[in-house]
């Protein structure tokens, strides 16, 4: 990721990264969430249309202090937004997030826009687990084995949808929502089929 970060001074300038951040204030409350979701769309374009082509989308930064838009949520709003104002085919989207931990995670992420996810909360809770275990195994063996495991697990989930290959799949949101209701998806992962219909923008922002 470090080097990601760092891709325009590796490529010269035909790469560069920029990272979108998708913590607000918990003083906000929950109505912080929309203005923060328009400001992160209305900052992705910003970056796309100055040059910027890998945007990372990260919530490393939550504290006590800053609360995290949910990822597939944050990820769908500027895939979508970037899709509107034509830009997407200009930028890959990279989602940074400690929320991403089981296959089914990935599947959504990608299934809505991500190229690339950064799982880093799960590969440090791996590396920490690894000393514990009676045949101790080194970080990289286990992080391998984790990101092994979760690209089986994605070659399963699109094989079933008849999908070969990843880029076919990414923003293919084939997924249907349960328990969301209409105007939340509409605006934030249009294309979807809702027909359980449940929370709103404002009860996911309480949860989080």
């Amino acid at each position: 990721m470090a080097r990601l970060r760092a891709i325009g001074q590796h490529t010269g300038g035909k790469f560069k990264a920029y990272e979108l951040n998708i913590c607000y204030p918990v003083a906000w409350g929950k109505e912080g969430i929309e203005a923060s979701l328009a400001s992160l769309c209305a900052e992705a374009v910003d970056a796309v249309k100055s040059g910027h082509n890998i945007l990372i989308v990260s919530d490393r930064r939550m504290s006590p202090d800053l609360v995290a838009i949910p990822a597939l949520l944050a990820t769908s709003s500027v895939h979508q937004h970037l899709v509107a104002r034509g830009l997407r085919a200009s930028a890959g989207l990279v989602i940074e997030t400690g929320s991403a931990r089981e296959t089914h995670h990935f599947a959504l992420l990608a299934g809505y826009g991500a190229e690339a996810v950064h799982p880093y909360l799960a590969l440090e809770t791996l590396a920490e687990l690894a000393h514990g275990l009676p045949q101790e195994l080194s970080a990289e063996t286990v992080s391998y084995n984790y990101i092994k495991a979760v690209g089986k697990g994605l070659m399963k989930v699109m094989s079933k949808m008849g999908i070969s290959t990843y880029m076919s799949y990414c923003g293919a949101q084939i997924f249907e929502a349960v328990g969301l209701n209409k105007s939340l998806v509409d605006k934030y992962f249009k294309g979807t089929s809702s027909n359980v219909e449940g929370i709103g923008l404002f009860e996911v922002a309480e949860e989080a």
